[in-house]
């Protein structure tokens, strides 16, 4: 059977409706705004057995696959009253819940612990009605979601790395559109951490973010401002506008974000390499980041009815300053014999602009939904780098040499994307399909030209990808079960010369399921998923980079792509959740280093593919309420069995854990936190973290004026404690020690909101995975 004909079976085998007598409803709270995540059961009458229960959707809409038999229906949703209603009918109307404020003497606390629910292969936490709705920024918030870790710019999901994060539906393309929200804003978080045949399989993990459905016309707006100070005497901070218009079925937005930013770069670096004699080579490095950043973006929408919308938006990203100053002071020890003295002085000077656009319909035609979108996306960056070296052997005079450098990158892509759902069977239908073509060009040069070769690559991709899902309710068991395939179609040009080799053309199946079914108070999910980590453009290169007098860069045109396949359980009981997950990694892509040119003393860093390994991973979180106090206590175990042979062994494989204990305070006043994580030694891959690390932060969070005026006074790494210590293993030859210190910074970020509501733009994007690897 061929590929075309075993999707067209998969997409329409059954194609005749489940004719089914279903009870509809809408959960809505005392405002009239829907209620996400209730749980709604039909019971019996008589002894009031359980029937048949479902959860609201987003909408607040729920649907019962039973006839009412003057049953009984019975709401319930944490924060609120347990309602009852009569089950006359098909159509059971609104359903209104009441708030259930609790009072603890003078202080009445409205707020309550998240709630998670367990579906589709995800975990979702209620943000609105929260402590969480006053972390702040949603750094601040997505670092207090069970199983995701967000500092510094740096997003993961545990045991997957780094996610793909959805906004109302809408892949987040730059990250000041992450930045232009606050943790008020949200209703919803949910984690994906074994994502389906729905996403690219480029998707290791997925964050979907839902935003509260305020409705409302009119003028608003939301500014923000932010400065910051750290213990190396840097300042910085930002400022963002957002202004929306609506009125009736029209939307008009503008958004405006800046920032300017200083932060120090001080890290410790020793090259071990181990030949007749141990060279090591030792690096002080105290480097200085600026980086200046400006984005705006202009969309319009129209929303013909609740289930018709059409729309349009062009952004623009532009960093007229990426700069890093600094030096660099080193020594060359042979057997612990001081051989050599160094001094880099390092100054690098980059830009970058990037342009994007979408255009999206999403509708109903009867009962097929249609959700198409097409983008379009430029990007243009240079970088200058000027190293003076000055090195020194014992007993010789100072050798000089100027090295500078210069890349330029450009990247053009174009994308559609198209997804078409029908319920059947009694249950819902989705089949997808996407295209993206990809011409990105490199040029990179060096002087002098005797240090390396210089480079002018092109790569020319095309990727077209579709997936079918089904998607249905059995009794109490939720069933999502999904096909994708996607084909790749890679050329590789070396200086406007085809390199047939180095292209190549291939395709892959990814087949995924999730079972998820409560029994009583407990949620159980399980799912499988497979992912592809296909290398970046910038690995795939041939040339070799300077780093400095002893290190070199080079990229792996041959490289072939990682494929990861995963099991994943979770639980989910009040106020715990846990998720164990096991994962087979097939041609792990990861760094070595490599003696360059026969000369021992200068090492060439490459990625290449290694031998398949498995990992499991394990994570606890507890999320109980007492009173005002709102503690949460994470733990997350991580064994891998991976093998390469080094100077110390072969098998890389003692676990490393991670637990972090979050006190937050909920009172009349303000609400006050201290966050607290610790991560012990073990392996991730290659990289042995050899010390442990330690990290405080803490905050005060302050509403007036009914909240549209709040203040955040936030202290991270209060202690600096906050350091990274790993050893890279890199086989026999090779290890390198890297010892990162941290900085304590303190920020205040203030706040102004006016009649502001949620956008109606539903542009969900195209060419995502693409986007990233650019």
């Amino acid at each position: 059977m061929n590929k075309r004909t075993l999707i067209t079976f998969l997409c329409f085998s059954a194609i005749t409706p489940m004719m089914a007598q279903d009870i509809k409803g809408k959960i809505v709270d005392e405002k009239g705004e829907p209620l996400a995540f209730a749980n709604v059961v039909l019971l019996n009458r008589q002894d009031f057995a359980f029937v048949k229960g479902v959860v609201s959707g987003e909408d607040g809409h729920f649907a019962i696959d039973s006839a009412c038999n003057n049953g009984i229906i019975k709401v319930t949703s944490v924060g609120y009253k347990t309602a009852w209603k009569d089950c006359t009918g098909e159509n059971a109307g609104v359903i209104k819940m009441v708030a259930d404020s609790k009072v603890l003497g003078e202080v009445v606390v409205k707020s309550f612990q998240p709630k998670t629910i367990l579906k589709n292969g995800g975990m979702t936490t209620t943000v609105a009605g929260s402590v969480l709705e006053k972390a702040g920024t949603m750094e601040h918030l997505l670092d207090r979601i069970p199983n995701v870790s967000a500092q510094n710019g740096n997003i993961k999901v545990f045991g997957r790395g780094e996610p793909i994060i959805y906004i109302n539906g809408r892949q987040m393309r730059d990250r000041s559109e992450l930045d232009r929200l606050s943790s008020d804003n949200i209703k919803s978080v949910e984690v994906i951490a074994n994502p389906g045949a729905r996403y690219a399989a480029s998707t290791k993990a997925v964050i979907r973010i839902t935003t509260k459905k305020i409705q409302g016309d009119g003028f608003g707006f939301d500014a923000t401002t932010e400065g910051s100070y750290d213990e190396k005497k840097n300042m910085g901070g930002y400022a963002r506008l957002n202004l929306y218009y609506r009125r009736n079925g029209l939307e008009l937005g503008a958004y405006a974000y800046g920032s300017k930013q200083s932060s120090p770069d001080e890290k410790d670096l020793q090259q071990m390499t181990y030949l007749d004699k141990t060279l090591n080579q030792q690096d002080r490095t105290r480097w200085k980041n600026k980086t200046e950043t400006f984005s705006s973006r202009l969309n319009a929408s129209y929303q013909f009815d609740d289930n018709n919308s059409l729309g349009a938006s062009i952004s623009f990203l532009r960093n007229p300053k990426l700069q890093t100053d600094g030096k660099t002071e080193g020594s060359v020890l042979r057997d612990e014999v001081l051989t050599e003295t160094t001094t880099y002085i390092r100054s690098e000077f980059g830009q970058n602009s990037n342009w994007s656009s979408n255009i999206y319909y999403v509708g109903k035609i009867g009962k097929l939904g249609i959700d198409f979108n097409t983008d379009w996306f430029w990007s243009k960056g240079n970088n200058r780098n000027n190293i003076d070296e000055h090195y020194q052997e014992v007993n010789s005079e100072i050798q000089n040499q100027l090295v500078s450098s210069t890349t330029s990158k450009y990247n053009r892509l174009i994308a559609s994307k198209m997804v078409l759902s029908y319920p059947l069977l009694g249950g819902d239908l989705s089949v997808g399909g996407e295209y993206s073509f990809t011409n990105r060009n490199t040029n990179y040069t060096i002087i002098p030209n005797t240090l390396a070769d210089n480079v002018i690559d092109r790569i020319k991709e095309g990727m077209a990808s579709a997936f079918v899902t089904y998607n249905r309710d059995f009794g109490k068991l939720n069933m999502e079960a999904g096909l994708r395939y996607e084909n790749v179609d890679f050329k590789y040009y070396d200086d406007s010369q085809y390199m047939a080799e180095q292209s190549k053309t291939y395709g892959e199946w990814f087949p995924s399921l999730s079972l998820s079914m409560p029994i009583g108070n407990v949620q159980m999910q399980l799912s499988y998923a497979a992912d592809i980590n296909r290398p970046n453009y910038w690995v795939l290169r041939s040339g070799v980079q300077y780093s400095n007098h002893y290190t070199y860069e080079t990229g792996n045109p041959f490289l072939v792509s990682e494929i990861s396949r995963n099991i994943s359980y979770d639980l989910a009981y009040k106020w715990l959740t846990f998720n164990l997950t096991y994962e087979h990694v097939s041609d792990p892509i990861y760094q070595t280093v490599e003696i360059y040119k026969d000369n021992a003393t200068i090492g060439l860093m490459r990625m290449i593919n290694g031998k398949s390994y498995n990992n499991v991973t394990s994570t606890l979180n507890l999320q109980p309420t007492f009173g005002i106090w709102h503690p949460m206590l994470s733990a997350m175990v991580e064994k891998q069995w991976f093998e390469l042979q080094t100077r110390d062994g072969q098998y890389l494989n003692k676990p490393v854990a991670m637990f972090r204990f979050n006190n937050t305070f909920d009172t009349k006043w303000a609400m006050f936190s201290v966050m607290m994580t610790y991560i012990t030694k073990g392996y991730e891959e290659n990289h042995y973290i050899y010390k442990p690390m330690f990290n405080t932060d803490l905050s005060i969070y302050k509403g007036f004026l009914k909240d549209c005026l709040t203040l955040q006074l936030y202290v991270s790494d209060v202690f600096g404690t906050n350091d990274s210590h790993i050893i890279g293993k890199y086989g026999k030859l090779k290890e390198t020690v890297f010892d990162e210190f941290s900085t304590s910074k303190i920020s205040l970020t203030v706040r102004y909101k006016f009649n502001t509501t949620r956008s109606k733009y539903k542009g969900t994007g195209a060419g995502d995975s693409q986007k990233n690897r650019m």
